[in-house]
């Protein structure tokens, strides 16, 4: 098969998938699941993380919790919460570029949320940081150097060209094409199944984590069904 024919096919498995009824309905429903499922997981850590710890004994928090730590990953489950629930809201009335503005924010999520599993104190470190010290350590740009390859720059360039920053490409997004639109929202729930694995990996050590321990298997089960059904996962990344 030529090139071009792959290509065509490629295209016709998209479109198919994209504008099916059902794969629709499936992706909107663990949009929503998902922005309820964080937004209560935040807003129960941000209680144990106010009380719980030594922090505030110890002197350690400037803002008094109990556990920064906790209260750092509180913030980032309820942003993600807003993030995913008004981001699907906006693909669904066809505000498609304003959506991928708020996506892209959610790459950002993805990116704190591995450094707060993977390194050591980041995450009250995050919390305490000036501006200053957030555009040394916590930049996207930074944050995938530590990563070590882990995040592809150019994938984070996507999101800025469509979306993220007003440029010329940005005219795709305000064509209402539906497929761009199940598209993006695919990629959308796959930033944030990322961004729930990862705070899981936090949780393991954390006594405290019983918010996040609650809804493991219901989230698990939820992107497992997702996975199952939606046909655009198979296709291969963007080159």
């Amino acid at each position: 098969m030529s090139s071009d024919s792959d290509s065509q096919a490629l295209i016709a498995a998209a479109r198919a998938a994209a504008t099916s009824p059902s794969q629709i309905t499936v992706r909107y429903d663990l949009a929503k699941f998902t922005a309820e499922t964080f937004t209560r997981v935040g807003e129960e850590l941000q209680a144990v993380g106010h009380i719980f710890g030594g922090d505030r004994v110890g002197g350690k928090s400037p803002y008094g919790h109990g556990s920064d730590e906790i209260i750092a990953v509180s913030l980032l489950f309820r942003i993600a919460g807003q993030l995913a629930s008004a981001s699907a809201d906006l693909f669904a009335d066809g505000r498609h570029y304003a959506a991928a503005a708020l996506l892209r924010q959610m790459v950002e999520i993805e990116y704190l949320a591995w450094a707060f599993e993977c390194r050591d104190n980041d995450a009250e470190r995050w919390l305490r940081s000036s501006a200053d010290e957030r555009r040394n350590f916590f930049t996207p740009a930074k944050l995938r150097q530590a990563a070590n390859g882990k995040f592809r720059g150019k994938d984070y360039g996507y999101h800025c060209e469509l979306g993220g920053h007003p440029v010329p490409n940005s005219n795709v997004l305000l064509q209402r094409n539906e497929v761009t639109c199940q598209l993006l929202l695919s990629d959308l729930l796959g930033h944030t199944g990322r961004i729930w694995d990862h705070f899981l990996g936090w949780s393991v050590d954390n006594e405290w984590a019983v918010a996040i321990h609650r809804q493991r298997d219901d989230m698990h089960g939820k992107y497992d069904a997702w996975k199952k059904a939606d046909e655009l996962l198979r296709l291969p990344p963007p080159p």
